[in-house]
Order: C-alpha cells, then sequence, then structure tokens
C-alpha cells in the first residue's frame, strides 16, 4: 500500500496499544469446540450496529466506520461484511468461524487487522489480503503453520493451539516482526522461524532446550520470552544475535549461577529476567536460615522515627544477583530492578580480585580446590545462597555443564 492511499501512512492508521482490539481473550468467553454448531449468519442490519470507530477512509477526503467489532454471537457466516469496504480493522472473536468462514475476507480491499481469536480456525492458510499487518488466531484448532502466507504481516498471534513443531516459510512472511506461540506444545526452538523476527514469544511451552541453529538465523531478535518453561542449561545462544536486548527466563529450571555465562556473547543483551527458578530460590532459602525475612536489611528504632541522624548503613547486596553481574556486567536490568551504582562498584572490585586468583590458580599445576567464598563478607549469609566464584569463573566447569 503506497503512502498516501488513505491520505496517511498505514502506521498511522493502527489503533492503539490499549485498544479492545488487541486485549487478550479472557478464559471466561472461550468457545468449547465440542458445543454443537448451529448455522448463523452475519446480517447487515446486525453487522452495522457493530461498525465503530470513525476516520478516514482510503480516499484521505471522506469519513467512515472503520472497524467491525462482532464478538461472541455464535457467527457461522460473515460474507456480509463485503458490503462495508472501507474497514480496515475486524474483531471477530469469539465465533464458530473456521477457514473457510475467514477465506471471505480476502476479498476485503483494506484489511490491515484481523482478531479471530476464539473461533475453531484449523489451519493459517489464509488467503493472500495484500494490506494485512497484525492477524490473531489465539484459542483455535491449529497445529501446521507453514502455509500461512501473507506479505505484509507484521504481528502473528498463534496462542493456545495445538502446534508442536514452528515451520514458518521465511518467503510467505517477510515482514513478520513479532510472533507470538504462548501456550503451545514445543519441546525446543527448532524449526523454522521468519528472518525478520524481532519479538519472540514462546511462554508455557514444554521446552526443555534451546537450538543454536534455529537461534542463530535469528539476527534482527530484539526480544525472546521463555517464561514458563522447563530449561535447565542455556546452551543455544550465540553471537549471531547481536540486537537481542531482552531476554526473560522467569518460572524455569535453572539451578546454576554459572549458567549465565553462556548469555555472554550476547553483545546487547540489558534486560535480564530469572526470578522463579531454583538459583533465585537460593537467595530466599539463605535468608531464612539466618531467621530473617527475604528483602527486610534493617529494624526502624526510636531515633529513626523521630529523624535522628543515624550511621549510614550499606544495603544488602543480593549475592545471586551480584554473580549474574559479574558474568554479565552490561546489563541494566534484572528482573523488575535496575543495576545501581553500589552494585556496579562491588561487582568491579569482586571480578578484578577473583580473576587474578582464578588465572593464578589455572597457571599451576596445584589440584587443591580453593576455599568457598562467597562474593564480599558483607553479602555472605550461607553457601546455599550463591556458587563459589571458582564455579562462576572457572572455564574448567564448562565442559561437565554442557554434558
Amino acid at each position: 500500500m503506497a503512502e498516501g492511499e488513505f491520505g496517511e501512512s498505514p502506521r498511522q492508521l493502527l489503533l492503539p496499544e490499549d485498544h479492545e482490539f488487541f486485549k487478550p481473550p479472557s478464559a471466561q468467553f472461550i468457545v468449547p469446540f465440542d458445543v454443537p454448531i448451529v448455522e448463523k449468519k452475519l446480517t447487515f442490519e446486525e453487522a452495522s450496529k457493530c461498525l465503530n470507530t470513525l476516520g478516514k477512509d482510503e480516499s484521505g477526503i471522506r469519513y467512515a466506520y472503520l472497524m467491525i467489532t462482532a464478538t461472541d454471537k455464535k457467527l457461522t457466516d460473515i460474507s456480509i461484511i463485503l458490503n462495508f469496504k472501507h474497514v480496515l480493522f475486524l474483531d471477530l472473536s469469539g465465533n464458530y468461524l473456521n477457514l473457510e468462514a475467514l477465506q471471505v475476507l480476502a476479498k476485503m480491499p483494506f484489511l490491515l487487522m484481523l482478531n479471530a481469536n476464539r473461533n475453531r480456525v484449523e489451519s493459517g492458510a489464509l488467503d493472500t489480503m495484500p494490506y494485512l499487518q497484525t492477524l490473531c488466531l489465539n484459542i483455535n484448532k491449529i497445529e501446521e503453520t507453514y502455509d500461512i502466507s501473507q506479505p505484509m504481516l507484521e504481528t502473528l498471534e498463534l496462542e493456545f493451539n495445538q502446534i508442536f513443531t514452528a515451520q514458518f516459510d521465511n518467503e510467505k512472511l517477510p515482514h513478520l516482526l513479532e510472533l507470538d506461540l504462548k501456550g503451545n506444545h514445543l519441546i525446543d526452538l527448532s524449526g523454522l522461524y521468519p528472518e525478520s523476527l524481532e519479538r519472540l514469544f514462546v511462554a508455557q511451552n514444554k521446552i526443555t532446550r534451546l537450538n543454536d541453529l534455529a537461534l542463530s538465523k535469528l539476527t534482527n531478535l530484539t526480544t525472546l520470552h521463555l517464561r514458563d518453561n522447563k530449561i535447565r542449561k542455556l546452551n543455544g545462544f550465540s553471537e549471531f544475535l547481536t540486537k537481542l536486548s531482552y531476554l526473560n527466563l522467569r518460572n524455569n529450571n535453572i539451578t546454576k549461577v554459572r549458567q549465565f555465562r553462556k548469555l555472554a556473547c550476547l553483545p546487547s543483551l540489558e534486560i535480564l529476567v530469572y526470578t522463579g527458578n531454583p538459583v533465585d530460590g537460593k537467595r530466599q532459602k539463605g535468608l531464612e536460615m539466618q531467621g530473617e525475612e527475604p528483602g527486610e536489611n534493617e529494624v526502624e528504632d526510636e531515633e529513626e522515627i523521630f529523624g535522628e541522624d543515624q550511621p549510614e548503613k550499606k544495603p544488602e547486596l543480593d549475592p545471586i544477583r551480584l554473580g549474574v553481574l559479574v558474568l554479565l556486567p552490561n546489563l541494566k536490568k534484572i528482573n523488575k530492578d535496575l543495576v545501581n551504582f553500589q552494585e556496579k562498584e562491588e561487582v568491579f572490585l569482586t571480578k578484578s580480585k577473583r580473576l587474578d586468583k582464578i588465572m593464578s590458580e589455572m597457571s599451576s599445576d596445584e589440584e587443591t580446590e580453593p576455599p568457598t567464598t562467597t562474593y564480599t563478607s558483607e553479602t555472605a549469609g550461607s553457601e546455599s545462597e550463591a556458587e563459589t566464584d571458582q564455579d562462576i569463573f572457572d572455564p574448567r566447569t564448562d565442559e561437565e555443564e554442557n554434558k
């Protein structure tokens, strides 16, 4: 679509991110697949009542209603929509539409966004729509993805379908920027992905390992969301992921701080989320062994309450967090908190001292094991709180971890 056909660029016509169109499907409105289907056509009168979002049409001069919202109506036939040629946005979620019923939309001349969540769509092989940029097919019955072909598509949502392997044809989706495969049945990231991808969401699958060959081809990837999987080892990341800046590993099975060293090959990584992993639980366990509550560093006394001057106390630093920072010093945010100056200072001192010690040990033939220490004397709680510095820095541990 050439800029100016609508009087504005297509991007300027897109709905705001907080629009009703983009709200995630609610569980209470999920259409059960075993409910008997009764044929029901959308009528012209009903479709007219579903019109909304007044704006400029394709001429850029006249005004028209640009959106139809026909949700939760048990529709099986929407062919009447062809009478509304100015419509750019369609929300048909919560009906009984299958692939055949949706094929009529290929005749919509200017359709930009289609939401068909919670229907009975068995395949994403919709006929080509020349200007379609956003396609939402969450909570359907889709198993295969290779036949999805939309030349201008930028966002594709396929949450909670029946997808076991991601197979996308790069030539059929040349402009895809965001892909959401949350809640499917992936066990790894093998398969084929559009190389144009910038954001990949694969939360709530069954992923236990990453595939370096598949990941290495996603050179434009900036965001990778792997929350709620079963990942224990972080093998598979490569230096080809030069733009990856956000990585979410929340609620996986990572038990060792040294696993994060495998992310050092990511030059642009700035935000890392790992809360909910066993390695994060070590911090809480250490505090409990000392009889403290997590986050409880000091107790207010009478003088503090009334504003009397008190000696400044350094806040307690999280040894797990410090260990991650030692390995990945370019991080700007870990979990929900920004990296602060005190942490950067502590990491610099710790890293300098420990690297000197490790290099000295590696240059000798001594087999004696160095004493177990935590990152600083101030943050030492218990051995269970953090791995030893030997574990984190020493490359001799890699061979064992990669088995």
